[in-house]
């Protein structure tokens, strides 16, 4: 089951400039806890994550 998260978005500038909303995002999970920052950071959704609603 897909369970809808707080917006998050990684610190590092080699990521793409998306936040992400799901916690089964595979592109999210992929940001580790250090990089991870809590809102969106004034980027837009991750197709993934707005695909899924």
């Amino acid at each position: 089951m897909m369970v809808k998260v707080g917006a998050y978005h990684s610190s590092n500038p080699s990521d793409p400039d998306v936040y992400h909303d799901r916690d089964e995002c595979p592109t999210g999970q992929q940001i580790p806890a250090r990089n991870r920052l809590s809102g969106t950071g004034g980027n837009r959704k991750c197709k993934w994550c707005a695909d899924k609603g």
